[in-house]
């Protein structure tokens, strides 16, 4: 059954035990923060989901803060009402690659909406009051990071729904030494919006508008049903519709109502909604601001967004995330698209594909469900090397290590991953380096552009399958206790060496 939002997902973990309510005091502000640590040491032991209650130096204390709920893949997975990780994104590749099982959004009346319980006008904006602020590590500014971005295409009015974090400027600390107007402080943000040149759906969007001289309205939806985040984290095709695909995950269309200054549509029932305008003339530099590969980008620059309404629900609450090394809270929310997306075009081509896994590092392992003389051909996998770069989506092009495996290798095991490329694999005959491949946008090792993020990058495919027919006409016996006589002797030690 789907979840009616954010607060529907948050009951659930409760009933299940987890979730837990906070009054221990933890630090939120610039530079003496505790947030950064207590996502380690929660990543560190599969830790709860958590509601901070009782936190220094925040500006909007009756507003709970929600920390870690999408911290294991167990949790991830329950978004979209499973458990297992595989079954979780098969769930999801079918329903990418069936649109006839997406479901258009129902469209609702703003008395239905509980996102309109409260409405802030633009004259009375002020957002250092008005919008909670939390700061992690060394990052200068404090970030919206549980925002959906909801823009429509110039030309043709197709919606696009995406994650994209949003800079606040309240006591940010300005990365070059200047500082930030009050204006910047109380009424525009900085969105992560890569546009000069494109590199995400909303830059596609803002571009366009910069080429026709036309503003670019833009709607951020703060904490919606989980499965909608999932929805837009997912490389969706550009000009199709991630609520209608999140409809299509959910079994239910996603609640729509129409946003007050702005020509879009966001989820009824978020926490939180900020409506405004592009400003693509006023670029901004930030930073620090730490990423999802697990280092600091001192300086980046991005566009601004004018605040033209607020609207949030009767005692709402925010979700606060960070980036670092991983993992961290919401790496498998991230992840799962990515694992669905580029399953889902696999398996489409290529059946002998049982499983996509992307580590939390954004390494590709690619596991088939044959090997060695039942692969369909010789050098299938390095076949399946170049069907994940040149996957649809956007994510499988990106992918700067990818590692194709037999169905005797456990995926999430990275120690079985290793044992097969040490065993099955030698590193001049069996590994293509790609020069001229996509860059993930945050790759610290690649040569950066004008708004701090790369475009090309090199890559490198390891096919470790076992080389029959490619070398051998035999591959040695695997030596491997039998799965069912480990159990037996656990069994059997059962409260012996506990």
């Amino acid at each position: 059954m789907a979840f009616k939002d954010f607060r529907d997902y948050l009951k659930l973990l409760d009933e299940e035990g987890q979730l837990k309510r906070i009054e221990v005091p933890f630090n939120v502000e610039l530079g003496t923060n505790e947030l950064q640590p207590l996502m380690r040491y929660l990543a560190e032991r599969d830790g709860p989901a958590l509601i901070l209650q009782n936190l220094e130096g925040y500006n909007t204390p009756d507003i709970p803060l929600v920390f870690n709920p999408f911290g294991t893949r167990e949790r991830t997975a329950m978004t979209i009402g499973c458990r297992d990780p595989l079954e979780t994104k098969t769930k999801h590749a079918k329903t990418l690659a069936d649109e006839s099982v997406w479901l258009d959004p129902n469209l609702v009346n703003r008395d239905d909406a509980p996102c309109k319980d409260v409405v802030i006008e633009k004259a009375d904006i002020a957002l250092d009051k008005q919008l909670p602020h939390v700061w992690f590590g060394k990052e200068g500014a404090s970030y919206i990071t549980g925002g959906l971005g909801i823009t429509k295409d110039p030309e043709t009015g197709e919606r696009n729904v995406g994650c994209y974090r949003v800079g606040q400027f309240w006591k940010a600390s300005h990365p070059t030494g200047g500082s930030y107007s009050e204006e910047r402080q109380t009424k525009q943000l900085l969105v992560f919006a890569f546009w000069n040149p494109p590199a995400s759906h909303i830059g596609f969007h803002l571009a366009k508008a910069v080429r026709m001289g036309k503003p670019l309205e833009v709607a951020f939806a703060c904490q919606c049903d989980p499965a909608i985040h999932m929805a837009a984290a997912t490389g969706v095709p550009f000009g199709h519709d991630e609520f209608r695909f999140a409809g299509g995950l959910r079994g239910a269309p996603v609640d729509l109502v129409k946003c007050d200054t702005v020509d879009l549509e966001v989820p009824a029932t978020a926490e939180f909604v900020i409506e405004g305008v592009f400003l693509p003339d006023q670029e901004e530099t930030i930073g620090w601001h730490s990423n999802p590969v697990g280092y600091y980008d001192p300086v980046q620059v991005f566009p601004m967004m004018e605040v033209t309404r607020i609207t949030h629900r009767k005692n709402p609450l925010w979700y606060a995330t960070m980036e670092m090394i991983p993992p961290f809270d919401h790496n498998y929310i991230a992840l799962l698209p990515v694992e669905g997306e580029v399953l889902s075009d696999l398996q489409r081509k290529i059946p002998e594909v049982k499983d996509v896994v992307v580590t939390p590092n954004m390494t590709y392992i690619v596991q088939l469900s044959v090997d060695g003389a039942a692969k369909p051909h010789a050098e299938f996998g390095k076949y399946v090397l170049h069907a994940v770069w040149g996957a649809a989506g956007r994510w499988g092009r990106t992918a700067k290590i990818v590692i194709v495996v037999g169905p005797d290798v456990d995926p999430y095991d990275m120690n079985s991953i290793e044992w097969a490329i040490a065993t099955r694999v030698q590193p001049y005959s069996d590994t293509i380096i790609n020069q001229s491949g996509q860059a993930m946008v945050l790759d610290p090792s690649a040569i950066k552009g004008h708004h701090g993020f790369p475009v090309t990058s090199e890559q490198m495919g390891i096919d470790a399958t076992i080389k029959v027919p490619e070398r051998f006409s035999e591959y040695q016996e695997v030596s491997m206790a039998d799965p069912a006589d480990v159990a037996k002797i656990a069994d059997k030690l059962k409260g012996v060496l506990d």
